[in-house]
């Protein structure tokens, strides 16, 4: 006979998400795009300008102003992404009014910074006659980043708003799917109630007939009516069910059959060592052995996982009722959608009825 363990628990901590600027960079590869065109938008107008208009540019002019410009696209780029970071853990902790506020400090700081770092351009400029005065330059460079910076934190927002909204949608969508996987097993649970108990009233029935004629075979019987109890009893009080525990009652079901209708019933079971605590619906393996119940003869039970599926083959002497995989086959497709499935495939000897759940422990 198998025995039941304590299943593992299932309240153990979670790990904490992960946060930090890489993260941030990982999870926003799109602000991460738009922060480089934008911050590459400025030194590229003003390049292309400066050369269209420079008085006579020698080699080393023409590429010293596109390091210089290309330094002052990186510098700004790295800083409107850190920018970007900073400011959106900081508006968190305000209100609506002080988040724009911080949003335009963190744009202000990121082109004055950018144009800070990158001063040695002026002196081309000026040589050049493009400019009359270093504070000149400075207030374009510092006035067309300000735009982009702008421009940038706007389409962050944007984005953070796009993400919330989506977050929101799938939780709401996560929350209908627990709802009515809730109604499910309430309704399941409400069937078995009322199922469980005609079932037992007619087990004692049979328990009285037996001991009339049989004391010993009532004794017997009495006892197989102890082993069935035990693993339908907990159904009654949690809507779901094990692997395991589901076997059980379904070999205890055929067995006190066999010996209340005192006809040749059995039923062999094998069970992989990695779905033996697997969770499993309960409701799905008595229905589809009415047929043997009914019947006579032999079964057999073989559960294996395959891949993340748990798998239940059912070898049976003839076919299950319409009614009987048909309600099956809805009751999966309630709990687990698409992931629930029954099939019954032709086999020499009779039919092998599969079932296939998605594998959770239970």
């Amino acid at each position: 006979m198998l025995t039941a363990t304590r299943p593992l628990p299932l309240d153990l901590p979670l790990a904490r998400p992960p946060d930090g600027f890489p993260h941030w960079l990982r999870t926003h590869r799109g602000a991460v795009t738009m922060a480089g065109l934008l911050a590459f938008a400025a030194p590229l107008t003003f390049f292309t300008g400066a050369l269209s208009v420079m008085r006579a540019p020698t080699t080393a002019n023409v590429a010293g102003l596109g390091l210089w410009w290309l330094l002052y696209g990186a510098t700004l780029w790295g800083l409107l992404l850190v920018a970007g970071y900073g400011c959106e853990r900081m508006a968190r902790r305000f209100l609506r009014p002080f988040r724009a506020a911080i949003w335009l400090v963190g744009a202000c700081s990121a082109a004055a910074l950018a144009n800070f770092a990158t001063t040695g351009r002026t002196a081309i400029l000026v040589e050049q006659g493009l400019v009359y005065s270093a504070q000149t330059a400075h207030l374009y460079a510092f006035t067309f980043s300000l735009i982009m910076a702008l421009l940038y934190f706007a389409h962050l927002r944007r984005s953070r708003g796009h993400e919330q909204a989506a977050a929101r949608l799938a939780a709401a969508q996560a929350a209908q799917r627990l709802a009515r996987r809730r109604t499910v097993q309430a309704r399941l649970q409400e069937v078995q109630a009322r199922i469980d108990p005609q079932l037992l009233f007619e087990m004692l029935e049979t328990v009285q007939r037996l001991y009339q004629r049989d004391a010993a075979q009532a004794e017997h019987f009495l006892d197989e009516l102890i082993v069935f109890l035990r693993a339908a009893l907990p159904r009654l009080r949690t809507a779901s069910s094990s692997l395991l525990r589901e076997v059980e009652l379904a070999r205890a079901f055929v067995r006190l059959h066999a010996m209340a209708e005192a006809v040749d019933l059995d039923i062999a079971t094998e069970i992989a060592p990695d779905v033996i605590h697997a969770r499993f619906p309960p409701g799905v393996l008595l229905p589809l052995l009415d047929v043997v119940v009914v019947g006579g003869g032999s079964c057999g039970l073989r559960a294996t996982r395959a891949g993340d599926q748990c798998r239940v083959d059912l070898t049976l002497g003839g076919a299950p009722s319409l009614a009987a995989v048909a309600r099956v086959r809805s009751l999966l497709t309630e709990l687990h959608g698409t992931g629930g499935t029954v099939e019954i495939e032709s086999a020499s000897d009779g039919v092998t009825v599969i079932v296939e759940v998605p594998h959770e422990l239970a």
